[in-house]
């Protein structure tokens, strides 16, 4: 036991609350075989999380019933991704920045190469694939990790509907992070995306004019341009955003009633 802790100490003292397994081997100069058996006590008595095959974190003080992912999801994000270019994206970005009031259990990872692992912790992953050309648009750094900015990670779940549970989702974060957001930087981003940043941006737009939210977004749309689905996964058309060229797949009143809910 009292080799168990030195390793937790050293590395608290380095200001290491993440780890890989060579990182363990190095420190206690044991054999492969020793420090596995090492962190498997360590993760069994609820000192040390496992967040990826070969990657570690020691579980804060006051948070031992919790994982990292849980407690600090950049930090265990960073260290699972390390070496990989990725950012938190999507709705685990929404949910870190305090606008949804639901809690998101997946892992939303946007990353320029597949991974071999499938969650994160004790909580599964969703990897996007992205070029490396855009990873890191609209993303602020975050500890060792990058995590998208309140515009991007608003723009990018109405660029993938699919992704974050449908309109009912989409309109839920619309309406509460878009009075913080800044237009600009949304328009920005969706030329920088070109035919598809529009859509996103027509859907944002869409929603937002239709709900009365404090934000105006202004796309260059005519008559002439094809409808796009509020739903890209929703055939059905309720009511159809003239102004945008949006069907939607509900009335307002349909989304107004669960948004905020």
């Amino acid at each position: 036991m009292t080799r168990q802790l030195e390793l937790i100490d050293t590395l608290l003292s380095e200001g290491r609350d993440e780890f890989t397994f060579d990182d363990a081997r190095s420190r206690l100069k044991v054999s492969t075989e020793a420090t596995a058996n090492l962190l498997v006590r360590l993760i069994n008595q609820g000192l040390v999380n496992k967040l990826t095959r070969g990657h570690y974190a020691v579980r804060p003080l006051g948070a031992l019933g919790t994982s990292l992912a849980t407690h600090d999801l950049a930090a265990a994000v960073g260290a699972a991704f390390a070496g990989r270019e990725h950012r938190i994206a999507y709705l685990s970005a929404l949910s870190e920045l305090g606008v949804l009031s639901d809690p998101v259990r997946t892992i939303y990872v946007a990353c320029t190469t597949q991974v071999r692992f499938a969650a994160i912790g004790r909580r599964p992953l969703r990897v996007v694939m992205e070029k490396p050309a855009t990873i890191h648009v609209g993303a602020d750094a975050i500890k060792n990790s990058w995590r998208s900015s309140l515009e991007r990670a608003l723009f990018e779940c109405a660029l993938r509907v699919d992704l974050v549970g449908g309109a009912e989702r989409l309109g839920d974060a619309v309406a509460a992070g878009l009075r913080d957001a800044d237009a600009v930087r949304i328009a920005h981003l969706a030329k920088s995306f070109g035919a598809r940043g529009l859509a996103a941006e027509r859907r944002l737009a869409s929603i937002a004019t239709s709900l009365n939210l404090p934000l105006t977004l202004d796309p260059e749309v005519s008559e002439r341009q094809p409808l796009i689905r509020l739903d890209p996964r929703d055939d059905r058309i309720a009511w159809t955003d003239a102004r945008f060229r949006v069907a939607w797949n509900m009335t307002i009143d349909e989304l107004s009633a669960v948004v905020g809910n």
